[in-house]
């Protein structure tokens, strides 16, 4: 039962496939024995999967995990994040739209809900296992436009179900289970977790999808791993605990698509040595001073500023 990670040279179109019942048995009853307070499943828009594939850039839907109430596992929803062609690490970019993103329910949410019930799902997900740590928490599944778009062909004029399964031998909780109202035989899964690494991995590459771990790595020398680990310590505590996780959700989500646009920038090198100098190096020193909220008002005033200029479309 175990699935093979996507590889860099995998279509993203093709990700996922029909799945027999007995299987998708296992994986939902699975899910139920370990999580019996969550909700089991949520009804979704064929509208919705439809809107977000539309647009011909788009390779398939990340199908994020949220809850519009933290101590509400029945508010659970999904907001479905379009991805692009370009492969990062192990999934495809995010496409980062300025409105926001629409939900399983059709709704469409802007992007600072979309930030905080992300995080919500997280925070809960902490209560149902506190061992885990939290770059380690699946955010979601991520499933290629072929077969979406079958699934809402079979669908004709009614809705899908999306029912949340756990693969024990993966470890991988919340995974896509979808299948028309009316065709209870026919199940697409074969998905791959979201966001498909481990936060900010330790050692840089040239695909890295941590924006912070490849810049660092670049400009900090020999000093790099040691500024990373501060601001992992920051992510892991200070942001949690005395500001706004909510920020880290929005940083996972867009680091990978805001190193894709800045990389097509001819003047990307001058770009990249900026954000160290004007964020991550005062960032750095702020913390080390224990002037936490400085480094905090830095790291909001870094996103917003990288995203207006170089990321929402």
């Amino acid at each position: 039962m175990k699935t093979e990670m996507l590889s860099t040279v995998l279509d993203p179109t093709t990700v996922g496939e029909f799945i027999t019942e007995n299987l998708y048995q296992e994986l939902a009853q699975n899910f139920r024995a370990k999580f019996s307070s969550e909700a089991r499943f949520v009804n979704l828009s064929k509208s919705a999967v439809e809107t977000v594939l539309s647009d011909s850039d788009v390779s398939g839907i990340k199908f994020m995990n949220g809850l519009t109430d933290v101590n509400d596992p029945s508010s659970r929803i999904l907001v479905l994040i379009p991805a692009n062609y370009t492969m990062n690490n192990s999934l495809p970019n995010a496409v980062i739209k300025k409105d926001g993103f629409i939900t399983n329910t059709g709704e469409v949410i802007s992007l600072e809900k979309t930030w905080q019930v992300l995080f919500n799902h997280v925070l809960n997900f902490k209560k149902l296992d506190a061992g885990m740590h939290y770059t380690k928490i699946n955010r979601g599944s991520f499933l290629g436009r072929k077969l979406l778009t079958a699934l809402a062909e079979e669908t004709g004029n009614d809705n899908l179900i999306y029912t949340f399964g756990y693969n024990i031998e993966m470890n991988y909780p919340y995974k896509a289970l979808i299948q028309p109202e009316t065709n209870a035989f026919l199940i697409g899964d074969q998905s791959f977790p979201c966001p498909g690494s481990s936060g900010c991995p330790g050692t840089s590459t040239s695909s890295d999808p941590c924006a912070l771990t490849r810049i660092a790595t670049n400009f900090a020398g020999e000093e790099a791993d040691g500024q990373l680990n501060v601001l992992r310590g920051f992510r892991d505590k200070i942001l949690q605990e005395k500001f706004n996780g909510a920020e880290i959700e929005k940083y996972y989500t867009i680091s990978s698509s805001l190193l894709e646009a800045i990389d097509k920038e001819q003047n990307k090198a001058v770009i990249f040595k900026g954000i160290y100098d004007k964020y991550i190096q005062p960032s750095i020193t702020s913390i080390n001073n224990n002037d936490e909220a400085t480094a905090y008002s830095l790291f909001q005033e870094a996103m917003q500023h990288l995203t207006d200029t170089y990321l929402y479309q």
